[in-house]
């Protein structure tokens, strides 16, 4: 008896170690995030071939890291994050001008969206309804970035394996950037009408 006790001891004492060290402490989790500017000269030291592997995360992950809560406005510009604000269409050219990407940054992000969609992105769709937008995306390979146009909106919108994310400057409260599942973007489901095109690089 006493040595199923001494047993079950150990087996208590060791779980309780193993809980203690799942995953890493903050210290090991935590990288220290370069400047933006950083960040962009980094992206031009690229190759071509590096930068389209990259450009999903580029767009799904970085850019959310840098520019989430850089508030909208109709007029915003700036191209530093957290710093002044952004408007819609701004967002997306800046993003992609950052990127490399040679565009007419400031034309197209004063234009409406359609016009920005049509001369960027490919096999270009519309949809009246959310749900027609929605299967579309389903039904399209995985990885991939669009930008989409909504009734007075415009964004990113990425398809990570089943996930799909609204990345914009969101306009409702003035919230400005955020990466939304599409499900339960209001931007989105407040839209009456949907062109969506994927965007190449």
């Amino acid at each position: 008896m006493k040595k199923i006790l001494f047993i079950l001891v150990l087996m208590i004492l060791g779980c309780s170690e193993k809980t203690e060290n799942i995953g890493s402490s903050p210290v090991e989790n935590s990288v220290e995030r370069v400047s933006y500017k950083e960040f962009l000269n980094q992206i031009k030291s690229k190759t071509e071939a590096e930068k389209r592997k990259y450009f999903l995360r580029y767009i799904n992950y970085d850019i959310p890291e840098y520019w989430q809560g850089t508030p909208w406005s109709f007029g915003g510009t700036t191209r530093n994050p957290q710093s002044g604000t952004i408007a819609c269409g701004y967002f997306v050219t800046n993003i992609l001008s950052d990127f490399g990407i040679k565009i007419e940054r400031v034309y197209l992000a004063q234009q409406p969206s359609s016009v920005m969609i049509k001369k960027l992105c490919t096999e270009i769709k519309y949809f009246n309804k959310r749900e027609d937008l929605e299967n579309y995306i389903l039904s399209k390979p995985q990885n991939t970035v669009y930008i989409v146009g909504l009734d007075f909106h415009t964004g990113f919108i990425t398809r990570e394996n089943r996930d799909t994310y609204f990345i914009h400057s969101n306009y409702i409260q003035n919230k400005g950037v955020v990466k939304e599942k599409t499900e339960s973007s209001k931007a989105l489901n407040a839209s009456k009408t949907y062109m969506i095109g994927t965007l190449k690089y």
